[in-house]
């Protein structure tokens, strides 16, 4: 019944959490194309509060669910399976950079929002943004894809 549970919580996360980051992405770059800093300033706080507070819980969940799954698996070191293997250590890798990564640049593009700056600027700021959010969206689709077609 735990493993059910535990399993549930990390597939729901990783659809919370890859789904958000996609959706998120997708409005950056709508807002770096089509508004002025005046306008996609409240957008991009708003979605730095998300990834802060919603994305960063769902990471969150689905890296204690899986370590606790592999954990209940109850496979010594040598005893995995190279995509088990993988999918621990690439996946939990990705997840703790995730959030380490995404809370720092949140945090330093409020600072950097919170003094005057120009729309080439904000531009900026919005660019690399949702470049590191597809990053990590990728990282993550591809560790899926992997443990999902178990190729290694």
């Amino acid at each position: 019944m735990l493993d059910t549970i535990l399993y549930f919580l990390h597939l729901s996360g990783l659809a919370l959490w890859l789904g958000s980051t996609v959706l998120l992405v997708i409005l950056l770059l709508s807002v770096r194309r089509h508004l002025t800093e005046g306008n996609g300033k409240p957008v991009f706080l708003l979605s730095m509060k998300a990834v802060k507070r919603f994305v960063n819980f769902a990471a969150l969940i689905v890296l204690v669910s899986g370590a606790t799954l592999v954990q209940r698996l109850g496979f010594t070191h040598s005893e995995k399976p190279l995509w088990l293997s993988l999918m621990e250590q690439a996946g939990g890798m990705t997840v703790l950079l995730f959030i380490i990564v995404m809370t720092w640049m949140s945090n330093r593009a409020a600072k950097k929002l919170a003094g005057s700056q120009g729309a080439g600027e904000f531009a900026k700021l919005v660019g690399r943004y949702s470049i590191a959010l597809s990053m990590f969206a990728l990282a993550t689709l591809t560790v899926v894809f992997v443990v999902s077609m178990r190729l290694v």
